[in-house]
């Protein structure tokens, strides 16, 4: 897909005090809102989006960001029509390798790539084997990916593993806490200090449930197609601009 990526050099942003997010979420809503208003396909704003990508990769690299985390497809979006995902899922899969291709971030993808069709799970299996080796800010694709999932999955290989932890009697629920995070898609990664929704919406919709516990949000109107890097700035600035409290 044309126009995907940049190949521009990352240029990073003049240096300063404000407290940077180490790592940033970001639901990329507003596909279908987009190309409606436009008359037109659905996955024509899936495309439109799909150019975002190595844009904003770009932007969160520049601005300091070691992990990048984008929601592109959860689990639910799996039950949409034929016709609709006969256009978008080969898109998906051609994004993602297009991204990774670029060798310029490791690209992880994280969901149940088992619910996907074999065509999208090998291409996001060839970008994760392609672009392991980048040198820059890991970049989480979520395809397929439901937070409950996640957390039942992490479960499910700890009970398999029979890595049962021992109870602490001065914080019982710590040793599973941590051993839960180590079975996350994200693990060895920080928590996302900051989660961006496009579109108007404000709620998670079960997006990285475990990890946001002690996340800022951002939620702006514009759709994901429209997003700038003016708005990726604000969500940044607004980041910047709290004193982040932990607990209540």
């Amino acid at each position: 897909m044309s126009g995907v990526v940049s190949t521009t050099p990352a240029v990073a942003r003049p240096a300063t005090a404000r407290p940077i997010p180490q790592h940033v979420g970001i639901i990329m809503d507003g596909n279908r809102r987009w190309a409606r208003a436009r008359g037109l396909d659905p996955v024509e704003g899936y495309r439109e989006g799909a150019r975002r990508l190595g844009e904003v990769c770009e932007w969160a690299e520049q601005a300091g960001l070691t992990a990048l985390t984008l929601w592109g497809l959860s689990t639910d979006n799996l039950k949409r029509s034929d016709q609709e995902l006969s256009g978008l899922l080969p898109l998906i899969g051609e994004t993602i390798e297009e991204l990774a291709a670029l060798r310029r971030w490791p690209v992880n993808p994280i969901g149940d790539l088992m619910a996907l069709p074999g065509h999208l799970r090998a291409a996001m299996e060839r970008a994760r084997d392609a672009s392991h080796r980048a040198p820059g800010m890991t970049v989480n694709v979520a395809v397929a990916y439901d937070g409950r999932r996640e957390i039942a999955h992490a479960v499910r290989q700890i009970l398999c593993a029979g890595t049962i932890p021992p109870a602490d009697a001065d914080d019982p629920a710590g040793n599973w806490q941590h051993l839960i995070a180590e079975h996350l898609y994200t693990r060895n990664q920080p928590d996302p200090d900051l989660i961006i929704r496009t579109s108007g919406e404000q709620r998670l919709s079960g997006f990285l449930l475990w990890q946001t516990a002690a996340s800022e949000f951002y939620f702006c109107d514009v759709p994901w197609p429209s997003f700038t890097r003016d708005e990726f700035d604000l969500a940044l600035d607004s980041y910047a601009s709290r004193h982040r409290r932990y607990g209540l």
